[in-house]
């Protein structure tokens, strides 16, 4: 079951529910059991694509463009601005002080925008996954937050968590299926990105010979010269999910 109870008290208790995505991996991101269960609440909820200094301006222009409604936003942007002011405005509307719920995958930047929402750095917020372990608030004049710990899927999917940043990957069981994954999706959006970024050459289309090309590139070696395979697959991981690496 994971955080659902948890996830379920923070939905109950909430006016306003606050979905935050991964702008670079939005439908990876999302969660049609959560989405269900908020329809079926009949509370208000907003969705967030958050990271968007992750993406390309090219890339964040077309999902601006394929979700006009909704909010994008980065801890390392005045953009949660807007957010505040939607909440702000319906919290004067209605004349109260909005519980706000935020829901959301590990890592997807919850308790960066439960900051930036109460003005103060009341979260813990970091690059690891399962930092935040249970409910935890935060306040504003016009708000009480209620941050999430993470909606952990009923299937534990390491491809995706360990794309999504929910999981360590020292506690991924195949890194190499994921850095090869992470591979794939930074190629099919540009694989010059991977070139500058490892400073190597692209000599092989397939996903698993560029892992070895960029193990070779950095010297991540055995004894005889075999690349370390797995050494390499858990850097390439680090480097996308603290976003070093992005498309």
């Amino acid at each position: 079951m994971g955080h659902w109870p948890t996830v379920m008290r923070a939905i109950k208790d909430a006016d306003v529910v606050v979905f935050i995505l991964d702008a670079r991996m939005p439908e990876l991101s999302r969660n049609k059991d959560l989405e269900q269960k908020l329809k079926n609440s009949g509370k208000e909820f907003l969705i967030v694509f958050n990271k968007i200094d992750l993406v390309s301006p090219t890339a964040l222009k077309k999902l601006k463009d394929q979700h006009k409604e909704d909010f994008f936003t980065s801890e390392k942007t005045k953009d949660v601005n807007k957010l505040r002011l939607a909440l702000q405005i319906k919290a004067k509307k209605e004349n109260l002080r909005l519980e706000i719920g935020i829901v959301g995958y590990p890592n997807v930047g919850k308790s960066a925008i439960t900051n930036a929402l109460s003005r103060a750095a009341k979260t813990k917020v970091s690059a690891r996954a399962g930092t935040t372990v249970g409910l935890q608030w935060a306040s504003s004049s016009n708000f009480k937050i209620i941050d999430s710990p993470g909606v952990i899927p009923f299937e534990d999917d390491e491809l995706k968590l360990g794309i999504l940043g929910a999981k360590n990957p020292e506690k991924l069981k195949n890194p190499e299926l994921v850095a090869t994954e992470i591979i794939k999706l930074v190629s099919n959006s540009n694989p010059k990105i991977l070139e500058d970024f490892y400073k190597f050459k692209i000599q092989d289309k397939d996903e698993y010979e560029i892992l070895i090309q960029i193990g070779k590139t950095k010297n991540l070696l055995k004894k005889g010269g075999l690349v370390e395979e797995t050494r390499t697959a858990l850097m390439i991981i680090r480097d996308w999910q603290v976003g070093k690496l992005r498309i």
